[in-house]
């Protein structure tokens, strides 16, 4: 209902995907499912944009209603008194479990005490659908699009990009050409977020840069540079992420305009209450008390390295 819905609000099923963070045909089979089990053409796909037909509006009215219904109800089952959530299911990128969960995990515990704890890991759109279809209930992630409905959205923290380099390489005084001409780039695969913001970066840069291996998580990454086989450009979390899996890393400014990415965590409207809210204080807790510190102790010359963002910034 929830894709549908969003189609109709739309027009068009490729700006539904968008919205959605899913593919456009995950979005036309939902709605030919939804059509198959209602028995009836809800969505005239002939028209440009997309138009709903009769039973179509009718459905439309009634889908809003029972969806606005079960995230009531819900919401009033999870927030009953002082009872625990039965489980708490989140989803974070690879670029932080390792370091992140282990401290995010002892604040919920003590705050939140779910009756279960479940962590998946992976990349951001399998997340997100997983959050839109109930799959998870909190996601942690850096590929927001503004246009979601009936998503809460809340800033966790900001952090610049550097170099990872191998132990005892000199990138002092050297560009970027420089560096790409002495070491290949390790790049983070095309579907990783990671990857994708270093792309972007370096068109803007009207930089090229040869493609010789990628890899999807910062870890693998990591070993690659430890061993000598190139560098990479990365975030601080990815190189504590490299350091928990034992990868000597050297690190260095990143040499050309800064760039960053910022980390939000979503929830579905309403679901989790005032709960998502201490999720992503504590969130911000972890990073400012045993995060940042670690960042500013091997990175001392990135300024601002991780920053906390409060709710109510952008």
């Amino acid at each position: 209902m929830n894709v549908f819905l969003e189609t109709a609000r739309s027009g068009s099923m490729a700006e539904a995907a968008v919205r959605l963070g899913i593919t456009q045909p995950a979005v036309s089979q939902y709605i030919s499912k939804t059509e198959d089990a209602v028995g009836s053409i809800l969505l005239d796909r002939q028209m440009r944009p997309a138009r709903l037909t009769p039973a179509g509006e009718v459905f439309r009215d009634r889908a809003e209603a029972l969806v606005a219904s079960a995230e009531a109800a819900i919401s009033a089952v999870r927030n009953v008194g002082t009872q625990p959530l039965p489980e708490l299911r989140i989803a974070v990128p690879n670029s932080i479990a390792t370091t992140m969960i282990p401290y995010i995990y002892a604040f919920v515990s003590e705050d939140m005490k779910p009756g279960n704890f479940s962590l998946r890991v992976g990349q951001a759109a399998d997340h997100i659908r997983g959050l839109l279809e109930r799959e998870v209930d909190l996601v942690i992630t850096s590929d927001i699009i503004e246009t979601f409905r009936g998503i809460d959205r809340y800033p966790l923290f900001r952090e610049s990009f550097v170099l990872m380099l191998p132990p005892g390489f000199d990138a002092q005084e050297l560009s970027l050409a420089e560096i790409s001409a002495a070491l290949p780039l390790i790049r983070f695969a095309g579907h990783n977020v990671v990857g994708q913001s270093v792309e972007r970066h370096l068109r803007r840069m009207r930089t090229q840069i040869p493609r010789v291996a990628e890899f999807d998580t910062a870890q693998a990454v990591a070993a690659m540079v430890s061993s000598g086989h190139g560098f990479a450009i990365a975030t601080p979390m990815c190189v504590l992420e490299g350091d928990a899996a034992g990868h000597d890393i050297a690190c260095a400014p990143f040499p050309g305009p800064a760039f960053s990415r910022s980390l939000h965590l979503l929830a579905r409207g309403r679901e989790l209450g005032a709960r998502a809210q201490v999720f992503a204080d504590r969130c911000r807790e972890a990073i400012n008390d045993h995060i940042a510190p670690r960042v500013a102790a091997q990175m001392p010359w990135l300024e601002n390295g991780i920053e906390i963002i409060h709710h109510d910034e952008d």
